[in-house]
């Protein structure tokens, strides 16, 4: 583990930039790479022993707020892209309004739901 907390949140700040870059491409499958990169960064900081609040780590402590903040604004923006990419699809999956379909009977019917599958690998 790192001992140096400057160095530490010098790393944090590398990885959130990284992601931030990768939301804003809305590259998702880049910015959940990520993840396990983060979770590992704060989790160094977490663990780095006091420190003293020196100018260093005053900016340090003012660029990772300043990312974070960015990094919140990115993912909340990514969900609501993908919440419309969900809304487009599921309206896609449903016929047409008026669709007649037609019983064993010969008389009309609702109409069935269809089945549909979707893949997140191309």
């Amino acid at each position: 583990m790192n001992t140096d907390p400057a160095e530490a949140a010098e790393a944090l700040a590398s990885v959130l930039m990284q992601e931030n870059d990768a939301l804003r491409r809305l590259d998702l499958p880049a910015a959940v790479a990520l993840v396990s990169a983060k979770q590992a960064a704060v989790n160094e900081l977490q663990g780095a022993p006091p420190y003293t609040m020196t100018p260093r780590m005053a900016a340090l402590a003012q660029r990772l707020h300043t990312l974070a903040a960015d990094n919140h604004g990115l993912l909340e923006r990514a969900i609501r892209v993908q919440a419309q990419v969900i809304q487009v699809v599921a309206s896609a999956c449903r016929p047409p309004p008026g669709t007649l379909c037609y019983g064993r009977s010969g008389t009309p019917a609702a109409a069935p739901a269809s089945a549909v599958a979707l893949s997140t690998r191309a």
